[in-house]
């Protein structure tokens, strides 16, 4: 029995197409962030410093993400703070964040790194 040359295209076809399929479709992992603030009551004086940890389900630091932070006064419309983020490594990042004035603030921190879910955390605090 003899298989036609069509027959062959096709399975290259396929076996091409599959290929293609596999490369560009990238998979996520979720990823876990664990975020914690210097203060138990942060001061409007001075920056307010939360602490980031990264780490992929098997406990593996996670370097080289993309952090964001924000924050927002809860009772009034107030421009946002200033911020900063660095990496220190080993999966740990720092977030230093000027809460300039007394009362209930939203911190949000975002974290994405290539391969991983995105990862979003939010924060209530007083500040006194």
């Amino acid at each position: 029995m003899r298989v036609r040359p069509f027959f062959w295209l096709v399975l290259a076809a396929s076996c091409i197409g599959v290929l293609i399929f596999a490369a560009t479709i990238r998979s996520h992992v979720p990823a876990i962030m664990q975020v914690r603030a210097d203060q138990q009551h942060p001061v409007s004086v001075g920056f307010t410093t939360l602490e980031l940890h990264l780490t992929d389900p098997d406990g593996l630091p996670i370097d080289q993400a993309q952090v964001f932070s924000s924050a927002d006064m809860l009772n009034m419309h107030m421009l946002p703070p200033h911020s900063s983020i660095r990496e220190v490594g080993q999966g740990n990042y720092v977030a230093k964040i000027q809460l300039y004035m007394m009362g209930p603030w939203k911190i949000t921190i975002g974290a994405h790194a290539d391969g991983f879910d995105a990862l979003q955390q939010t924060l209530l605090v007083q500040v006194q």
